[in-house]
């Protein structure tokens, strides 16, 4: 790799976005939909999975973006340097995994067509499905008339978040609702309180394995984080170009291999301000992402589960619209329909874009021959690809079905990549890299009781589906 100077940090009040998309890709099913179902299903007995879910995701994140803001390259690029082979197998089960998240726009439909009613006369799954196609075109509109992608998807989802966040604490500290709090919050804390309820549906061992997955992003889906801080130009990635918008912008250079630092005096103060951002955006986007999961797990025992109601089957994201309703009526029935919409549409967005960055370098740098053409070539291959599949998959199952092949996945995609990231940044970069830039002792221990959480949930599902 070339040697290069390492950028100077700018401004954090800059660089903030990425954790902004990452959470508001993170909500838009295991926030909205699977923690919501099993508080209201099944009241407070899983909920103390609800914290471990999501804080372990901090140190999958963080050595994700490491290797991004210390070469430039995405994850990808770096999971070759490990091993050819078995990225290649990585790359397959990935692409298996992402066939099926048209599920999200399909899920959005159902809160656009109970909203609307329209059109009329083709039922619930119809009407879902119609909107779910109306979501994606719109969707796809902007993707590729946007200059620069990356700021288009920002944007959006800064919106999203603020929008329902200020809904959803307006329910939280309804006295209707925060009178279950307290009991909420005792076993949100207290991990002995996990277990399997009275009335335990076997069926449900999938809803709950995605669930954990999408705690946060979930599997694959935590490798997008790479390609959104190359694009924001975190660290050594300030020497790539941009994603841009193919009928409006121009393509930047995107570099085949990334770069390397000296381990002077300047590199050093400047890695220790990169690395502080890396914390704070990733703690950001860990921080976004559990106080929302946090609020939607509570409202869903607090107002579903006391009526018996929980999401399901083609008003996976309908009966949810009690959270704003009983704070603001029929009008914030109204407004929870079109946030939910916007957080499930939303993630497919951000996962078609992010999809297509992981697997546009994933071909840039594993195939010699795809280097005569741009990155941004590739990206929008894929993304066309990714645009067609998910909306032949769309009409084939329920959205919760589609959802959960994904979520499936992604638990065991944890189990089988998380020790790939710990060879790459533990041991690989130093032979490249000054010393400082190696990770803590500690870090590296947080990350293996990352990957043995993720090692017993996948034997568990295996277990309870198999045996």
């Amino acid at each position: 790799m070339e040697e290069k100077q390492l950028p100077k940090r700018p401004a954090l009040w800059t660089l903030l976005g990425p954790a902004f998309v990452w959470a508001a890709v993170a909500q838009g099913s295991g926030e909205l939909i699977w923690w919501p179902y099993f508080a209201s299903k099944y009241g407070l007995a899983l909920v103390g999975l609800l914290l471990p879910a999501s804080f372990f995701q901090f140190f999958v994140n963080q050595e994700v973006a490491r290797y991004t803001a210390l070469t430039g390259e995405g994850i990808w690029s770096g999971f070759k340097k490990v091993s050819r082979a078995y990225t290649f197998f990585l790359f397959i089960l990935a692409f298996v995994c992402f066939l099926w998240f048209g599920g999200y726009a399909s899920a959005g439909g159902t809160a656009l067509y109970s909203l609307t009613g329209f059109p009329a006369g083709m039922g619930e799954r119809g009407g879902s499905l119609f909107w779910g196609y109306v979501s994606i075109f719109v969707f796809c509109i902007g993707l590729f008339f946007s200059k620069v992608v990356y700021r288009l998807i920002e944007g959006f989802m800064k919106v999203v978040i603020g929008v329902t966040l200020v809904g959803l604490l307006a329910t939280v500290f309804h006295p209707e609702v925060w009178q279950y709090f307290g009991e909420f919050l005792k076993a949100v804390l207290n991990p002995l309180s996990i277990r399997l309820p009275a009335g335990w549906d076997p069926k449900d061992a999938p809803n709950l394995v995605t669930g954990i997955a999408y705690a946060g992003m979930g599997g694959f889906l935590n490798l997008m984080y790479s390609y959104w801080m190359r694009d924001k130009g975190v660290g050594m990635a300030k020497y790539f170009g941009k994603v841009t918008g193919l009928l409006t912008g121009r393509a930047e250079a995107v570099p085949v291999e990334g770069f390397v630092f000296k381990g002077n005096e300047e590199n050093r103060k400047n890695w220790k301000e990169w690395l502080r951002y890396l914390k704070m955006d990733n703690f950001l986007a860990i921080f976004l992402n559990t106080l929302t999961l946090a609020m939607t797990t509570f409202l869903g025992y607090a107002i579903l589960h006391m009526r018996g109601e929980y999401p399901s089957g083609w008003k996976i994201a309908v009966v949810q619209a009690r959270f704003f309703e009983i704070s603001f009526g029929t009008i914030g029935k109204a407004i929870f329909l079109v946030a939910a919409a916007f957080f499930l549409v939303d993630t497919w967005l951000g996962l078609a874009d992010g999809v297509a960055r992981q697997f546009a370098d994933f071909t840039f740098t594993f195939f010699p021959k795809a280097k005569k053409k741009s990155f941004r070539f590739w990206y929008y291959v894929w993304l066309v690809w990714l645009v067609g599949v998910t909306s032949v998959t769309m009409p084939l199952a329920q959205p919760g079905v589609l959802i959960n092949i994904a979520g499936v996945i992604s638990i065991f995609a944890f189990v089988l990549y998380i020790p790939l990231l710990w060879r790459l940044n533990f041991y690989i970069l130093p032979k490249f890299f000054p010393d400082f830039v190696r990770p803590k002792r500690i870090t590296e221990v947080f990350l293996g009781i990352t990957w043995v959480f993720y090692l017993v949930i996948a034997c568990w599902f295996v277990k309870v589906t198999l045996f």
